[in-house]
């Protein structure tokens, strides 16, 4: 079987979800090769599903929704013969409230030909709004490894669930996208450079997906092309970017997510047991997530 991973990653959560997919599907079948295609304008051209068994998209979940170059990506490929394809999907909480992110996806890829089986959501750090603690961070990958492993059995079984699409809840999707879609293009020229701390390495051009970043008469410019990814922001080694009205919510640096796995001094599990604040509200998440596992005969402690 042949699989093709479409993925849109800004600090690159998503993105190493989608290296877990990779992971899990070769090593549960040799003769199972996974090929990801990171969704960018630097990417060159858009390979076609034509000749892979299964599609996978994934993406951040942005205003309860799909990215816009998500959307675009899912325009831009081409009408298929009932083509089996999932979604997969990563934010920093597990609300259901997120449970309708894809439907924009499901209508455009299913006029097309494409057979939607399921999706799944990874809880992962949030990139924006705060810092997760080590201890929250390292029970997110663990997780991630475990679910996405899990994932991969179902997908392998010809599993199919019906992508959820309530009514109610969708109500909300369509104008929140709509509103962060049209703010993020609107405020991406507030993005600044602190040029006493920039060290120039150019960091922020490079990861960029949106080519939004130029240097002009040796200053960053930044345009309205932004899609609120924060990967700028979240990579740079200096914490040199000024992020607009987002000042208060910036998250700066990488979690280290496998360092912090193998590190045996960070307690597991963090939820329900000694979870305190706010992350009390992920108690929902993970027993619904244990509850899974659990039914799938799979030990979340085997994959520390």
């Amino acid at each position: 079987m042949k699989v093709i991973l479409y993925v849109f990653s800004g600090t690159g959560n998503t993105l190493n979800v989608a290296k877990l997919y990779k992971k899990y599907f070769e090593e549960q079948n040799e003769e199972i090769t996974v090929d990801i295609y990171r969704v960018s304008k630097k990417s060159g051209e858009l390979p076609s599903p034509e000749g892979y068994d299964l599609v996978g998209v994934g993406y951040p979940i942005h205003g309860f929704s799909a990215p816009e170059p998500t959307i675009k990506l899912c325009k831009a490929l081409p009408a298929v013969d009932n083509k089996r394809t999932f979604f997969f999907k990563t934010s920093g909480e597990g609300l259901h409230l997120n449970d309708c992110s894809s439907q924009k996806c499901l209508k455009i890829l299913k006029k097309k030909g494409y057979d939607v089986v399921m999706e799944r959501h990874v809880v992962m750090p949030y990139n924006m709004i705060y810092r997760h603690k080590d201890e929250m961070a390292k029970q997110m990958w663990i997780y991630a490894h475990a679910l996405v492993n899990l994932h991969c059995r179902e997908l392998i079984a010809d599993k199919r669930e019906k992508v959820k699409r309530a009514f109610i809840k969708s109500m909300w999707v369509a104008p929140v996208r709509f509103l962060e879609q049209k703010f993020a293009h609107l405020h991406g020229p507030a993005f600044k450079v602190n040029k006493k701390k920039c060290i120039e390495c150019n960091k922020c051009l490079n990861v960029c997906p949106q080519n939004n970043i130029i240097i002009k008469d040796g200053k960053y410019k930044f345009g309205r092309s932004c899609v609120l990814c924060m990967g700028c922001s979240f990579g740079c080694p200096k914490d040199a970017i000024k992020v607009g009205v987002f000042g208060a919510w910036k998250v700066n640096g990488s979690y280290r997510v496998e360092e912090l796995k193998k590190d045996e001094s960070i307690p597991f599990p963090y939820v329900p047991d000694h979870a305190k604040g706010i992350y009390r509200l992920y108690k929902k998440y993970y027993r619904e997530c244990d509850k899974k596992l659990a039914l799938a005969g799979i030990d979340v402690n085997d994959y520390i």
